[in-house]
């Protein structure tokens, strides 16, 4: 019962198993509907099940998983400028430095692309966010559940500042009860993947752009240790001091680049045309600085193409 019908390929022979037969073919035509629980009905039907032992299919998807990785490590390679840290190097030098049971938090919008993309699966570590749903602002409570279940463990929220700013008061919580999460703030000074939905659909963002109060401050008047970085050579040894300090809450508010886009695996062509509609848009109304901060934020994703 996949949510994102847009990734379900319509061209091939789909099967669908789920325990709650009411599901089947709720997001694509099924050519197979099977009712029961993964492992059991699997068993049933590895019988019926030709094996073959040629190995190009696999061969092929794993040269394509070393492309896309090789493609993702572009934008890692860039790290930004002052004020405009690419959140893809943020989230890879989280990667290399989190613990390997480290329990990852996931605000809705850039945060999910960010983690999803440049956190990777190391023995026993968990990520979590509101992937159904899409609520805002959960990273940071859903922090504060999973410090209380796992004290010995390490906990990082990637909050997005739309989403941080909807519950500030949460920080209070966290120093209440002396929390030792790690709240990671992509400051971007919008809201991310909103504005990124209106300019593919072709429109002009209106109100996605954010006044953010001074969140490093904020954290530090409720008595919890804070960080601002604006340089992206400071993002290592932030990250690293942080990370160390085992014992408290760690507020690090990161400027990044608030053009910085989360493409897709595949572009289509509507979502070209609709992003360069809005851009012109923008020109239009004078906006000629955005729209080149954002073609020189993301002009390496035509390789991709």
């Amino acid at each position: 019962d996949f949510l994102y019908k847009d990734f379900i390929p319509t061209n091939k022979t789909i099967v669908q198993i789920d325990i709650e037969g009411e599901k089947l073919g709720r997001r694509s035509i099924v050519d197979y509907g099977l009712v029961g629980d993964i492992e059991h009905t699997l068993k049933a039907v590895l019988p019926f099940v030709e094996a073959r032992s040629d190995t190009k299919f696999l061969e092929k998807q794993l040269a394509s998983y070393e492309k896309v990785k090789e493609d993702l490590m572009t934008y890692v390679d860039d790290s930004g400028s002052e004020c405009a840290i690419q959140p893809e190097f943020v989230a890879h030098t989280i990667d290399q430095k989190a613990s390997d049971d480290a329990i990852f938090l996931l605000d809705t919008g850039m945060c999910c692309v960010w983690g999803a993309r440049y956190i990777n699966q190391r023995k026993d570590r968990i990520m979590l966010g509101s992937f159904n749903h899409g609520s805002m602002a959960n990273a940071m409570p859903m922090a504060i559940g999973a410090a209380l279940t796992h004290p010995e463990r390490q906990v990082i929220a990637f909050c997005g500042d739309g989403g941080l700013s909807m519950l500030l008061g949460d920080l209070a919580t966290i120093k209440q009860y002396n929390l030792p999460i790690k709240i990671i703030v992509f400051n971007n000074r919008a809201l991310g993947m909103v504005k990124l939905e209106m300019q593919v659909s072709g429109l002009k963002d209106q109100e996605t752009n954010m006044v953010n109060p001074d969140f490093a401050m904020i954290a530090q008047a409720m008595g919890i240790r804070a960080f601002t970085v604006t340089q992206p050579q400071e993002v290592d040894a932030v990250i690293t001091e942080a990370l160390g300090m085992t014992d408290e809450p760690v507020l690090i508010d990161i400027y990044t680049n608030p053009n910085a886009l989360a493409m897709p695996p595949k572009i289509s062509f509507s979502q070209m045309k609709g992003m360069t509609e809005s851009m012109a848009k923008l020109m239009l109304s004078g906006n000629f600085e955005e729209v080149w901060d954002t073609i020189k934020s993301n002009y390496k994703h035509l390789k991709s193409l």
